[in-house]
């Protein structure tokens, strides 16, 4: 698919096959940011004492973005619902590399902040957009399976992105992580404008139009759903580098190794949930990989309690347990997305964005709930928080569930 003067529409949707590379090309957009998004949790201690903060200090770096993205996502939409999707694209994207320009080269936490909040309306511009695009332009029955290329892209970040530029950090300087996000910003920005036909925009709505259409109960309660299990899952994620070092020990090859298994694993949870979804519909996947990552942060905290001494088996045990939660945490966002495109009566566009903003207001709470609890000196309270956030996030979704109409008698 090439570049020119050809335009898609949304309302077209020809299939997953004929859209696949298009997918690919906004996926790579997608790998990009959340590389970028993530990478922070595999920095903090190179952070801290670069900028001469605390290691809590520097996790508000990721809560900062989280916040700014959630709050900024759908009022973006709103200011940008007449701008053609390339062109927007390829500006969100183009915000997003001044932005990571400036935190390599940020001489304070301060600037480094700021440099966080321009990235995060970077992304806030890109990702919600991306998925529409995706949403609008594939057919119902394959719809699980384009949604997984997308959010396998943030899967690949954790994956590849996040533990390459932790090694980088860690050898170099977290500076040259975040130049290199820049440059893979660049191709990725390169490869949409020669990849990416122009596409119309969706029919345009107001903010408050926006927000009305969110307020569908099914969408409400989706969203809460996501924000509580995010919450959960990135308490852990965030933090994983203290985690690692209080529960085996080792240093900076051994958390990437451990930040590798989780994206890895996150990454082949992302396809399989791509099928399970369009096999068995969106919630019912969600619920599955949902018990699956409680399963998985309810035994580390149990070995969190347990604290055995360092050593192989340890290492081992959490390893296992890394497995688990990523495998059921990459099932996750396919699983919601599918889940909010299809629900009866409400504007999916407006509900993939939304989706988009509790995802990070989960991970926001996330940054913050995880930096007091390590600011208390304890990973008890770490793990036992994330398990809080996940339990309750079953709970509303048990709650939730559609009742079968019982007969008259």
């Amino acid at each position: 698919m090439t570049a020119g003067s050809t335009t898609v529409r949304a309302e077209e949707g020809t299939g997953l096959t004929g859209h696949r590379l298009l997918f690919f090309t906004l996926s790579l957009g997608a790998f990009a940011i959340g590389t970028d998004s993530m990478i922070i949790s595999g920095l903090l201690g190179r952070i801290a004492t670069g900028l001469h903060v605390s290691a809590s200090a520097a996790g508000q770096l990721v809560t900062v973005f989280a916040v700014v993205y959630a709050v900024a996502a759908p009022i973006l939409a709103a200011l940008t619902a007449q701008m053609e999707r390339k062109t927007l694209l390829l500006s969100a994207l183009g915000v997003f590399i001044v932005a990571n320009l400036l935190g390599a080269a940020a001489p304070s936490y301060p600037t480094l902040m700021a440099a966080r909040v321009l990235a995060a309306l970077g992304a806030g511009l890109y990702l919600p957009n991306a998925m529409a695009v995706t949403v609008s332009i594939s057919p119902k029955e394959q719809r699980g399976r384009a949604i997984a290329i997308i959010a396998g892209g943030m899967s690949a970040a954790a994956a590849l992105g996040v533990p390459a530029g932790t090694l980088i950090g860690a050898l170099d300087s977290w500076r040259l992580t975040l130049l290199a996000v820049a440059v893979l910003s660049i191709v990725a920005a390169v490869a949409l404008l020669t990849g990416l036909p122009r596409v119309a925009p969706s029919a345009a709505l107001t903010l408050s139009e926006r927000l009305k259409a969110g307020a569908h109960p099914q969408v409400l309660i989706a969203l809460l759903t996501n924000a509580l299990m995010c919450a959960g899952e990135f308490t852990l994620f965030i933090y994983v580098a203290p985690l690692a070092s209080g529960l085996v020990g080792g240093g900076a090859v051994g958390l990437t190794g451990y930040l590798l298994l989780w994206g890895v694993t996150a990454l082949v949870g992302s396809f399989l949930g791509g099928r399970a979804a369009d096999a068995f519909g969106g919630r019912r996947s969600y619920a599955g990989a949902a018990s699956g990552v409680l399963l998985g942060v309810v035994a580390v905290a149990v070995l969190s309690v347990l604290r055995p001494a360092h050593g192989a088996g340890a290492a081992v045990v959490l390893g296992v347990l890394i497995v688990v939660i990523g495998v059921s945490s990459g099932v996750l966002p396919t699983a919601q997305n599918h889940r909010i495109s299809g629900i009866e009566g409400a504007n999916s566009t407006v509900a993939l964005s939304l989706n988009g903003s509790s995802s990070y207001l989960g991970l926001a709470v996330a940054g913050a709930a995880g930096g007091a609890a390590l600011a208390a000196g304890s990973l008890d309270a770490l793990c036992w928080t994330a398990v809080g956030f996940t339990t309750l996030a079953l709970l509303v979704l048990g709650l939730a569930a559609p009742r079968k109409a019982t007969p008259a008698s």
